[in-house]
Formats: structure tokens, C-alpha cells, sequence
């Protein structure tokens, strides 16, 4: 049996770098268009992963009257919706009234300091300091294992079943297979990436970006050769290396509702009147409020969608670990506020590319550093974060 590896720490980075992005999409979009830094983010998050909680274990939840348990998949739709009526609500209660009194950025600092500690306390006060999971369904992990030989690339799918090893399916692929799918990939890729970009102009907006265009088409034509190709295994006695990489549904169910959740953010912002308000106001308030645009209806949207974006964050946060704890959106504001400042402080697409490059250096430096190396897993996503800036201090995506 291979054990797992680089390629397995590549994945679980991706899984938290997909997590780390939705709320990394939020924080981005506040301090474009509210210049407000906030710092309750972090606490969003918790509020709703314990909002789909209360909805779906209600027992584990003092203060909550007890009643039948929603299924999660229900449970998180209702909570990410009241979360974001709970954004809705400290808009206009707190930093509208703020705003229209000209507060300063220093003053909008401390307000967010103090709706963070305000919003923790409350969650410490209502449901302890103990850990709790959600009541879903126990999710069996699968195992694909690699093994290079020297015929080529044996892949076995195993899974765990009442104790035993059980070889679910197994196949292989020569080297000319793998040197086509490899070519043919690539080609796709640039391909589609050309062609997208065949129009570019300065007037030219994609609602998807080319670069995006390139890697989902490249990552398709991969699967799908992948798929085709499939041949008999290899003997796997002499492999020269192998690798084990873990996957279960839940994996897929993050990338996916994380990618849609993006796409549907970019649709906004890129194709309707609102998102090019939202566009406007980031760019030139002032000019924008002259132009017609509603400048309080444009934050009031902001401010809901950050904390739909932070509460989805948290419910995928707290079904991944299987663990909510007070402190769970905490620990994930700073490698937020990271990838914010390293995709480019203004810039949310910037914000997601970097959520996914912390995210797999946060796991990626775990696995290859010394296990007492493991506690400063956030410190390692502000050392890539001032690496960058020395090179771009205008972030990776710039000031867009």
C-alpha cells in the first residue's frame, strides 16, 4: 500500500485554499468599495458555520429551543441566508451611521475591532468554548494510489470497509498515453486561451477571463483523455515510486460550490447593472454618487454578499474539519487578510488566486517540514505573502 504524499498535500492545500477564498472574496469586495479593513470577518465566518448548527443540531446549542435537526444541505442554506441578514443589519445599525458621519479609516478599524470582540463573546457566552461537529452523514475517504513503473503509470482506487482493504477498481496507462494526454492537455489549454483572447482591447470585458478559459478547458481535455485512455494495470511489485492521494465526496462538493459561488460573483460584478455600481463605487465614490449611483444601496449589497461569502466559508469550514469551535473564524482571518493584501488589496480575483496559492503552501510547507514545524502553519502564509510583495508590492493581480 502506498502512503501518502506530496501530491496528497498538494490536494488538501487546494481544499483550504478554496475555503479560504470565499471569505477572502468578501473581505475584498468591503475594503474596494466600504474602505472599511474588517476585522469581524474572521468572526462571520464562525457566526454562520454555528447558524447552520443551530438549525441542524439544535440540542448541542444551549438557548435553542429543541426540535427536529435539518439535514446540513438545508441547515446551511437557511443559515448562510440569516448570516446574511445578520450583514445587512450591522451595515445600516453600525458603519452606515459611521460613514455618514465622515469616520476616518483609523476610526473604522477600531468599530471593526470592536463588532469582532463583541460578536466572539456573544458566541462564547451561547455556546461554550467546547468543540462541536455537525450531525451528517460519516463520509468514507477513497484512496487513489499511484505507482510509477517502468511500463508506465498503475492506478488503484482503495477504500477502508468494515476494517479491510478493499480494492475498488484499478487500471493503467503507458507511456505514450501518458505523453498524449500530457500534449494534447497543454495544446487545449493555449488553445482556448488564444482564442479567448483573440479580441483583447482595452473596451473588451470577458465574463470569464481567457487565463480561466485556458485552465478549466486544459484541466477538462486532461480528465476526459484520462478517462478514455484507460488501460490494463501495470504489475506493481517494481515501482519505482508511488504515492497515495486521498479524495472523498466532500472534496468535491467544496471545489464545486466554491467555483459556482466564484463564477456567480464574477457574473455579478462583470453583467448587471448592480455589479457595475459596485464597479463604479470601488473606483470613485464620490464620482460615482454623482453619476446616479446609490451609494448606500451599493454598501448595503456589499456588505450582504461579504457575509454570505464569510458564512459559507464557515459551514464548509466546519463540515471539512468536522469541528466548530468559537475560534474557527479567527484562526482563518489572518491567511485571509493575507491573500487579500497578496492578490492586491482592491482586487477580488486577485484575492481568490492568492486564497489558493496560502492554502497550498499553508499544507505543502506542514508536510515537508519537521512535525514540530506544525504549529506555525499561518506563519508560513505570510512568509510567501512578504515574498511576493517583494517582488510585486502591488499584490499579483495589481490595483484593479
Amino acid at each position: 500500500m502506498a502512503s501518502a504524499g506530496l501530491l496528497d498535500a498538494l490536494l488538501q492545500g487546494l481544499i483550504t485554499g478554496m475555503i479560504i477564498a470565499a471569505g477572502a472574496l468578501g473581505l475584498s469586495l468591503i475594503y474596494s468599495i466600504a474602505e472599511v479593513p474588517n476585522f469581524a470577518h474572521g468572526d462571520m465566518i464562525t457566526i454562520g458555520a454555528y447558524l447552520a448548527l443551530a438549525l441542524n443540531k439544535p440540542g448541542a446549542i444551549p438557548f435553542v429551543p429543541e426540535f427536529g435537526g435539518l439535514p446540513l444541505i438545508a441547515a446551511g442554506i437557511l443559515g448562510v441566508a440569516v448570516a446574511g441578514s445578520t450583514g445587512a443589519i450591522y451595515e445600516v445599525a453600525i458603519f452606515r451611521r459611521f460613514r455618514s458621519k465622515g469616520a476616518d479609516l483609523i476610526t473604522m478599524v477600531i468599530v471593526s475591532l470592536g463588532l469582532a470582540l463583541v460578536l466572539r463573546n456573544v458566541v462564547l457566552f451561547l455556546v461554550g468554548s467546547g468543540n462541536i461537529n455537525y450531525d451528517t452523514e460519516r463520509v468514507t475517504n477513497t484512496n487513489v494510489e499511484l505507482y510509477l513503473t517502468g511500463n508506465g503509470l498503475s492506478v488503484q482506487t482503495v477504500q477502508r470497509q468494515a476494517g479491510d482493504l478493499v480494492t475498488l477498481g484499478e487500471w493503467g496507462y503507458g507511456w505514450l498515453s501518458l505523453l498524449v494526454i500530457a500534449v494534447v492537455a497543454v495544446a487545449a489549454g493555449v488553445g482556448v486561451y488564444r482564442w479567448r483572447s483573440d479580441d483583447a482591447s482595452f473596451e473588451t470585458v470577458h465574463l470569464v477571463s481567457p487565463r480561466v478559459f485556458g485552465v478549466a478547458s486544459g484541466i477538462v481535455a486532461l480528465a476526459a483523455l484520462a478517462t478514455v485512455l484507460q488501460g490494463a494495470p501495470h504489475t506493481i511489485d517494481a515501482a519505482v515510486w508511488s504515492t497515495s492521494v486521498g479524495v472523498s465526496i466532500k472534496y468535491g462538493v467544496i471545489i464545486g460550490l466554491t467555483l459556482v459561488t466564484m463564477l456567480a460573483m464574477n457574473l455579478l460584478l462583470k453583467g448587471t447593472k448592480t455589479g457595475r455600481a459596485m464597479r463604479a463605487t470601488a473606483d470613485n465614490m464620490a464620482l460615482a454618487e454623482i453619476r446616479g449611483v446609490n451609494i448606500d444601496r451599493v454598501q448595503l449589497v456589499v456588505w450582504v454578499l461579504a457575509a454570505l461569502l464569510t458564512a459559507l466559508a464557515g459551514v464548509l469550514t466546519g463540515w471539512f474539519a468536522s469541528n466548530l469551535n468559537p475560534n474557527m473564524g479567527f484562526s482563518l482571518l489572518l491567511p485571509i487578510f493575507a491573500a487579500v493584501i497578496m492578490g492586491g488589496i482592491t482586487s477580488p480575483y486577485g484575492a481568490v488566486l492568492a486564497s489558493l496559492i496560502i492554502g497550498v503552501s499553508m499544507d505543502v510547507g506542514v508536510f515537508l517540514l519537521p512535525a514540530e514545524f506544525a504549529t506555525y502553519r499561518t506563519a508560513i502564509a505570510f512568509v510567501i505573502l512578504i515574498g511576493v510583495l517583494l517582488v510585486k508590492p502591488e499584490g499579483l493581480w495589481g490595483d484593479v
